[in-house]
């Protein structure tokens, strides 16, 4: 980044003003005692990594339980074939892994998700490319010298 500097603001707290505070707030000023999430260990990633159960106690007050902690890839296929649910066209038609915020260009795989809105979305193909596009290039740009970087040094 010293060689290179962007000519535009960077800042991955959407993240955490969007989403992270919002959701903090809520449960803090709604009286609340305890968080319901739906994550699951099977999912992996950094999220799951930092609990061991599926209940947490919390210093904060409002603890945390997660009622899916223990269910693998195999019970969720098993409970979504029993109740008929239909997983998201994100996953059976566009082939996406997994999903988070569309066309973040923080996301370790937004090439390969770009890819997939162009051909499924593109109008939104459009938009995303017309907030993040400068952005995406940098970090394309950014990787290919992180690469030469890393060659050279062996």
């Amino acid at each position: 980044m010293l060689e290179n500097p962007p000519r535009f603001p960077i800042s991955a707290r959407c993240c955490q003003y969007a989403k992270k505070d919002l959701a903090h707030d809520t449960i803090k000023n709604g009286g609340y005692q305890l968080d319901i999430t739906g994550l699951r260990r099977a999912e992996g990633g950094v999220r799951s990594g930092r609990y061991k159960s599926c209940y947490n106690e919390s210093d904060t007050g409002v603890d945390i339980y997660m009622p899916l902690w223990w269910y693998t890839n195999a019970d969720k296929e098993e409970y979504a074939n029993h109740y008929g649910i239909m997983p998201s066209r994100c996953y059976t038609e566009y082939g996406l892994k997994r999903t988070g915020c569309v066309g973040c260009p923080f996301g370790r795989d937004f090439e390969d998700e770009l890819d997939v809105i162009a051909n499924h979305e593109p109008r939104f193909s459009k938009a995303v490319n017309n907030i993040f596009g400068e952005s995406y290039e940098y970090t394309k740009r950014y990787r290919e010298f992180a690469y030469k970087q890393q060659k050279q040094n062996k």
